[in-house]
């Protein structure tokens, strides 16, 4: 049975560090707990700032969730796009750099502005100047077209590691140590999922899909004419 997914999108909170603990004990474990239904830690990018937690007066038509109502989740409260939900973003022509660390490790830095596909929602979203932190987690898929042309596909999840509201000067998870440990455990998250896939044999192979130089048609046309489609037909029934 694929181990049971544990919801980690609830708030890590981490206790304040006493006054009087001198600095030679910074490296102590802090004392980190949870607290379900934190409603200030469970924005996106697209979702309202609630000043309570108290769902909208306004009822919302049958069948339908307003964009502002809680919502619940595995027994988490949150607003905002239901589980489910899709966001759509365009991004401008950004700078992707990386540094190759290890014989399969590179460092990435990806810089760019990005921009929804539809309108937001009057009066939802974040106030601007929010800021927020994701892990992501992903494949990306490489294909070489020629020299110096690469056709890219990402596939994953992010996760969100902290965000910071406007007007303080903190993060939701305040301290460094706070952060890398919500990493891990967003991490830890992230291996549970893929230990949960269905199981496979030790000799299942990587599905591939064979690709054509983009000029071989050219070529056929011209130098084979109408024979080369009827070749090319009978290579493919062989194979």
């Amino acid at each position: 049975m694929p181990p049971r997914k544990r919801p980690i999108s609830k708030r890590r909170i981490v206790s304040p560090p006493n006054e009087s603990t001198s600095e030679a004990h910074d490296d102590q474990s802090e004392h980190v707990s949870f607290r379900a239904g934190s409603q200030d830690e469970l924005w996106d990018e697209e979702e309202p700032i609630l000043e309570s937690a108290e769902p909208p007066a306004k009822k919302a038509k049958p069948g339908y969730t307003r964009f502002d109502e809680l919502k619940s989740f595995e027994g988490q409260r949150y607003s905002g796009m239901a589980i489910g939900g899709t966001h759509r973003w365009t991004y401008d022509s950004g700078q992707w750099v990386e540094t190759k660390e290890e014989p399969d490790l590179w460092k990435i830095k990806f810089e760019a502005k990005k921009h929804r596909n539809r309108t937001a929602p009057e009066g939802s979203g974040a106030p601007v100047g929010t800021e927020y932190h994701w892990l992501i987690v992903a494949h990306q898929h490489v294909v070489k077209e020629d020299a110096n042309t690469y056709s890219t596909r990402m596939e994953g999840r992010k996760y969100k590691l902290a965000h910071k509201s406007v007007g303080t000067n903190a993060w939701s998870v305040k301290t460094v140590k706070g952060q890398r440990d919500r990493e891990i455990q967003l991490l830890e998250d992230s291996i549970r999922r893929v230990q949960g896939l269905p199981p496979v044999t030790s000799s299942q192979k990587v599905a591939t899909q064979k690709m054509k130089d983009p000029g071989q048609k050219t070529l056929d046309q011209i130098f084979l004419g109408g024979s080369g489609r009827k070749e090319k037909q009978e290579d493919v029934s062989k194979e």
